[in-house]
């Protein structure tokens, strides 16, 4: 229990059963998802603070509030005997008495589950990510609009309030109700006719895109026989298909935050007659663009420490920088207890290096694709023109999008936000 640097390796399973396994996920995910909801929750049936208890305790206690307000076909008396049980083996038998009488306490607190907002307003009860409501018993949640919002939605106030200076406060509760959600995974390249023909895919919203409602185990066979079809949000392929927009590229890219590469094949795909050399400064992501682009001429993985080979050549630099990922708080559920002004210089701190790394690889009136998750405006328009004003360039157009759905929609309403500048 590292708050806010919370380990998110997958958890143990062990011998649990297919179904035992996918309850298991989902009680963490929804931890994980709604920590400070639960936290605030237990906080007002605790003696002293939850964070104050041992990490095993904290663990026990946060799991058991899970399941007693985010599920609702989980009987209570399995969830109360389970956690006592628990308690027993992994701290001492003697705790077990506090977690069976707090857990109690969360029980007598839970109200019954609406299926819209409640009418009259939302003072006391707490949205679940499908888009009803759990009603509360007692009047435990803050009076202060921004301090309520945050715990409902698990979201630091700090965080809505750093939306509410730029936001109407309609947007900001949009955007909090947005991160409930769990995304759908979503496939993008793909043509009307091919998502019809199989019953995997469900269109999306927008063309191009399908959301997979197949099984999870059954979507890797599906893109090793379909590779054309590829997992990315509309937001992150927005990115290339915006630069595609801007012209045709037909000699080197540098795709220099490659990660994954999933961006890196879009602009192979997109840019048949360019070279494109892809690269990442950390070793995991460099091994697997090694592996995933072996067979594909078109782009070389090069260390980042070779780049200056390339010094003067590149066309297309596109750096798809680190940043707070606000525009993506669904699926990096973990960054929004991150985002404090510290970190944030932390970021633009990074993200300035990063363009001062690569500029040497720019040709004569190349183009930099500078791109972001985020929705800061200290991480995109205000980078942009930070870049143009301290190199000498100028913004050839720039692109913003936030989130889009909310809990209850359909899947194909779902997309992330992101932000992208061309610079020349």
């Amino acid at each position: 229990m590292r708050w806010p640097g919370l380990d998110l390796r997958p958890i143990a399973a062990g011998d649990l059963d297919a179904r035992d396994r996918r309850l298991a996920q989902a009680i963490y995910g929804q931890v994980i998802r709604r920590w400070l909801t639960l936290e605030h929750l237990l906080n007002t049936r605790l003696e002293r603070p939850l964070r104050e208890l041992e990490a095993k305790m904290q663990a026990v206690l946060l799991a058991g509030a899970a399941q007693v307000f985010l599920f609702d076909q989980l009987p209570d008396h399995a969830i109360v005997n389970e956690s006592v049980d628990w308690t027993k083996r992994r701290i001492r038998a003697r705790a077990g008495g506090m977690v069976n009488a707090v857990l109690r306490r969360m029980i007598d607190l839970r109200g019954e589950v609406v299926p819209a907002r409640p009418e009259g307003g939302a003072a006391q009860a707490l949205p679940l990510s499908d888009g009803r409501w759990r009603l509360l018993n007692e009047a435990v949640l803050p009076d202060e609009p921004v301090e309520r919002l945050a715990v409902q939605t698990g979201h630091p106030a700090d965080l809505l309030r750093r939306w509410g200076r730029r936001m109407a406060p309609a947007e900001v509760v949009r955007l909090a109700m947005h991160n409930l959600i769990q995304p759908p995974t979503l496939l993008a390249g793909l043509s009307a006719d091919f998502i019809s023909q199989h019953d995997a895919l469900e269109p999306h919203e927008e063309p191009g895109f399908a959301v997979w409602r197949g099984e999870p185990d059954q979507l890797a066979g599906f893109l090793r026989s379909h590779p054309q079809a590829r997992v990315q949000d509309p937001a992150s392929f927005g990115v290339v298909r915006f630069v595609r927009e801007h012209g045709e590229v037909k000699g080197l890219i540098v795709d220099a935050c490659a990660g994954s590469g999933t961006k890196t094949a879009q602009l192979a795909e997109a840019f048949p007659r360019a070279t494109i050399v892809a690269s990442d400064r950390d070793a995991r992501r460099s091994a697997m663009l090694r592996e995933r682009f072996a067979d594909c001429p078109q782009v070389r993985v090069a260390p980042h420490s070779n780049l200056l080979e390339w010094a003067g050549r590149a066309e297309l630099i596109l750096l798809d920088v680190p940043c707070t990922n606000t525009g993506t708080l669904a699926r990096r559920v973990e960054a929004k207890y991150r985002v404090d002004e510290e970190h944030v210089r932390s970021l633009l701190s990074l993200q300035n290096q990063i363009v001062a790394d690569h500029l040497a690889l720019r040709a004569p009136d190349g183009l930099i694709a500078y791109s972001t998750c985020s929705l800061e405006p200290e991480e995109n328009h205000e980078q942009a023109a930070w870049i143009c004003q301290w190199h000498a360039m100028r913004i050839v157009a720039e692109r913003s999008r936030r989130p889009s759905g909310q809990p209850g929609d359909p899947p194909g309403r779902y997309s992330d936000g992101g932000y992208v500048a061309l610079i020349r």
